[in-house]
């Protein structure tokens, strides 16, 4: 029996890799110049608001539409269009910058465009990491990348504002270097011969797109173990964001130092770093589903814990546990829903499964102002550990968590969807 080539000397993988790694660095270097661009040309916080309500709604009205064409276009094709419209358009904001043309209406009209753009490359890349590592490996492959993404979302700001403080064009110069690169990685893949996505339907027609639109919602609807996933990603998404929110209003409110604000984030991304590097380890030594347990059950014990005193040692404590075991758990997952999804309709279910928290977590931070502001931050602790703590005694009687997949057996199989029918999920023992 022949063993799997190493993820470090995958080309493929590397090359995938280093495609999103460049992309998304870019891509956070000018999120974080973003604010100081708008707030220097207006001065207004609500038009950084505004620009920031534009780009969700955006990316959120674009995505179920992505997923289909990520199913019925060839991925690598896809992702290249994506690197290469968004290239143009970080180019011509350079110019405009450049030529001192910049307007909010032009930074809302290229993040319009931007965000559209973007959309199938997540969903591509995520359809595409599955056909380039084996079964076996795929939990080490979400790993690195969780990894990845947790050290860009460290450095990519810091370099963003160093740029900035440069020269305002600078970050979003880099931005469009980096979509240029990330395209040269994706011209450089050669993934295993397989079918295309259209192929895998065999001689089936694909459905109406207004039709179409559904396909993926009907097969997480017939999937316990992927709707267990999206009510988990759910509410642990809205309630982790809302426990940020609180922690960094008691810490920068009276008697604290801007010091301690930077402590939480600092400590929450390193922790978030931490928890992927340890990662494939504990998805070795637990199965999936006591892996999800032992995170829901750690979460609804330490975020209520927060209540507790609000010395910023014992929350940077809390904090920092919380932020190492969630990786673990999301990692599993990922990797055990990417491998149930069988290939054609990767882009489908993933853009759908990404809807609903793109929607709700955002509220999360909101609910925590409001619930800090009327009542008290301990409370609002309380209230959210309170909901962590439904979500571990759901996740224990849940059958869904009980169908995960266990991808450390060597003899998962790889799921296939029927050509004809794809409202019905193929269940991997």
């Amino acid at each position: 029996m022949s063993h799997p080539v190493p993820l470090s000397k995958n080309r493929n993988f590397r090359l995938l890799w280093s495609a999103n790694a460049l992309s998304t660095l870019g891509s956070q270097a000018a999120f974080i110049a973003l604010p100081l661009l708008v707030l220097s040309l207006t001065g207004s916080v609500t038009d950084f608001g505004l620009v920031l309500f534009v780009e969700s709604v955006v990316s959120v009205a674009a995505g179920l539409p992505a997923g289909i064409v990520v199913d019925r276009v060839d991925r690598r094709k896809v992702m290249l269009v994506c690197d290469g419209l968004r290239a143009l358009i970080s180019a011509v904001f350079v110019v405009a910058m450049v030529t001192d043309r910049v307007s909010l209406t032009l930074i809302i009209a290229a993040g319009t465009l931007t965000g559209i753009s973007s959309s199938p490359f997540g969903p591509a890349a995520s359809a595409m990491l599955r056909s380039v590592v084996p079964p076996g490996q795929l939990v080490s492959a979400y790993a690195i990348n969780q990894a990845r993404n947790s050290a860009i979302v460290l450095a990519g700001p810091l370099i963003g504002a160093a740029l900035y403080g440069v020269s305002p064009t600078l970050p979003f110069l880099v931005d469009a270097v980096s979509y240029l690169a990330s395209a040269a990685c994706v011209l450089g893949l050669r993934p295993p011969e397989r079918p295309s996505p259209a192929a895998d339907r065999a001689d089936a027609p694909f459905p109406r797109w207004r039709s179409d639109l559904t396909t993926g919602l009907r097969f997480i609807r017939a999937s316990p173990f992927l709707r267990y996933t999206l009510v988990n990603g759910t509410l642990m998404n809205f309630a982790l964001s809302a426990v940020v929110v609180v922690l960094i209003a008691v810490h920068s409110g009276a008697g604290s130092t801007p010091m301690s604000t930077g402590l939480l984030v600092a400590v929450s991304g390193a922790g978030n770093l931490l928890g992927a590097a340890l990662a494939p380890r504990l998805n070795q030594l637990l199965s999936p589903r006591r892996l999800v347990l032992a995170v829901s059950w750690s979460t609804a014990v330490l975020v209520p814990a927060m209540a507790a005193d609000d010395a910023i040692w014992w929350t940077l404590l809390l904090i920092g546990g919380a932020s190492v075991a969630t990786p673990a758990a999301n990692i599993a997952l990922s990797a055990a829903a990417a491998h149930t999804i069988p290939h054609h309709l990767q882009g489908r279910v993933q853009s759908t499964g990404a809807l609903l928290p793109a929607v709700v977590s955002p509220l999360g931070p909101v609910v925590a102002g409001l619930l800090t502001d009327r009542l008290s931050a301990p409370t609002a602790l309380l209230l959210f550990g309170g909901a962590l703590l439904v979500l571990a005694c759901f996740s224990t009687v849940s059958r869904g968590l009980h169908l995960i997949p266990d991808l450390r057996r060597p003899t998962a199989e790889e799921p296939s969807g029927s050509a004809t029918d794809d409202r019905v999920p193929q269940q991997v023992p």
